[in-house]
């Protein structure tokens, strides 16, 4: 079967989250404190024009993004993606932000969104 042709097994948010805790045990020797699970979603028509009195059509998807965590107080994130075809690495570790330096962009590109997140949402 070709890579075109693959069909991608959606797994329980359970089964992800069970094999999420042991990752995160197994690389930072502990059990992570939080966990969090959001739905896939696609427009098929209405991109940003929701807020904008517009027309949207969402629809979920099975695929979800599950993530756990623990806060840290060495003012430094470790992000580790157990996401198939993705670029390599698979971990990557950035000093959080300051208002002075904050984050950028950079490689591998999946850890971008969580830069993001990071850069925006700054925890206390």
């Amino acid at each position: 079967m070709s890579s075109s042709n693959r069909v991608t097994e959606v797994l329980e948010v359970e089964t992800l989250l069970s094999q999420l805790c042991n990752e995160f045990l197994k690389q930072f020797g502990s059990k992570p404190d939080v966990a969090a699970c959001a739905p896939g979603r696609v427009n098929l028509i209405g991109e940003h024009t929701d807020y904008n009195d517009g027309f949207v059509f969402p629809m979920a998807l099975p695929m979800v993004t599950v993530l756990v965590g623990s806060k840290t107080n060495s003012g430094m994130c470790t992000v580790i993606t157990t996401a198939e075809g993705v670029d390599e690495p698979k971990q990557v570790e950035f000093a959080l932000p300051t208002s002075e330096i904050p984050l950028l962009p950079g490689e591998p590109a999946w850890a971008n969104y969580v830069k993001g997140v990071v850069q925006n949402y700054k925890g206390e």
